[in-house]
């Protein structure tokens, strides 16, 4: 059974890096002057099919007709995966990867791989 995610905010994120060395994916999401800059970090990414910006990005568990285009994409099956869509005002991006962190960024204006004040964490093996 997959795991169920649910999480969504009202800012914009951008496409901020792609590491091809560890498959990693971050998303950016500038906070105002009282709220913190938010990351979205996936790891192990598999597949994604992506626009740049994403206004009131919402992730969430891919649903069937999902899960069976990120399948269909011949990635290979190598290990457990999260099937995430990432809905937004302009549509649905798609991200199968190991692990989901999403959390604070430092204050510095430099998105970073490391976070801190994690609000949601999924592993696709527990």
């Amino acid at each position: 059974m997959s795991k169920i995610i649910s999480w969504g905010s009202a800012r914009t994120f951008t496409v901020w890096q792609y590491g091809i060395g560890h498959s990693q994916l971050l998303l950016s999401g500038r906070g105002t002057g009282t709220e913190p800059d938010l990351g979205v970090h996936f790891e192990g990414v598999e597949f994604m099919r992506l626009i740049r910006v994403f206004r009131n990005l919402r992730i969430a568990t891919a649903d069937e007709h999902h899960i069976r285009e990120i399948e269909n994409s011949g990635i290979p099956s190598l290990r457990p995966l999260l099937m995430l869509a990432l809905h937004h005002d302009e549509g649905v991006g798609l991200v199968a990867c190991s692990r989901l962190r999403i959390g604070q960024t430092p204050a510095n204006g430099k998105p970073t791989w490391n976070l801190t004040d994690i609000q949601l964490h999924a592993s696709a093996t527990g």
